[in-house]
């Protein structure tokens, strides 16, 4: 995931002559890791600095839809990856988040093409991955109050609209400003450290996690309250 603000959004990726979208992934040597497997795929896509969290298993008998030897031979360029990917597989689904800024994306292991869609934008999605990345969203929800998700989506320095916003995409729904700018200054997980102006020439003030604060509040799960 990464979040362009206010979006929350998800990397997806595309074979040549279909029109489906399908989120990054690869197979597992027999020799390698899980884990080791999930960043060796993701360095394909140009994905490097990220943060990973493993959510779970899918492996419904039929998730896989079956591709004919018609598609194979009309995209014989793929036609090997395509009659790969035709068969059963188990996945081992992990989500990673990162500063979507400062990714440069490539191609993947498996597609011609990387790119980013809003994560409310899942029409196009292939097999059963929109079911994949609605379950993951699910999971952000818990896992935005006690693991550092807004710090890895966020930039090192953001505005409180910002900020907001994140908690808005993740959490699916509007957030009071006041209410929500009294709670996080009081928790004391963000110092304030420049100003700018916005688009309008009003002041801005930029902000930036205070990391033993953040991490700290974590820990003790701390309830959002807004």
């Amino acid at each position: 995931f990464g979040y362009d603000h206010p979006h929350l959004k998800v990397l997806v990726q595309s074979i040549p002559g279909y029109d489906f979208l399908m989120l990054p992934g690869g197979y597992i040597k027999c020799e390698e890791n899980v884990e080791d497997a999930v960043y060796r795929n993701l360095k394909l896509s140009g994905i490097d600095d990220v943060f990973l969290r493993q959510i779970g298993t899918f492996g419904d008998a039929f998730r896989i839809p079956g591709l004919s030897e018609i598609a194979y031979k009309e995209n014989s360029k793929y036609g090997d990856i395509l009659r790969w990917a035709s068969r059963r597989f188990i996945t081992v689904v992990y989500y990673g988040l990162v500063k979507y800024n400062q990714i440069r994306l490539d191609k993947g292991a498996i597609s011609s093409e990387s790119t980013w869609i809003d994560v409310n934008k899942l029409e196009n999605m292939g097999v059963d991955h929109a079911s994949i990345i609605l379950e993951t969203r699910k999971m952000l929800l818990t896992e935005l109050q006690n693991h550092p998700v807004a710090s890895r989506l966020l930039p090192e320095s953001f505005t409180f609209n910002e900020l907001r916003g994140l908690y808005e995409a993740i959490l699916n729904r509007n957030i009071d400003r006041g209410t929500f700018r009294r709670k996080i200054l009081k928790q004391g997980i963000v110092e304030q450290i420049d100003t700018r102006k916005d688009a309008l020439g009003r002041p801005s003030h930029l902000f930036r996690f205070n990391e033993e604060l953040y991490l700290k509040s974590l820990s003790e799960e701390t309830k959002f309250g807004f």
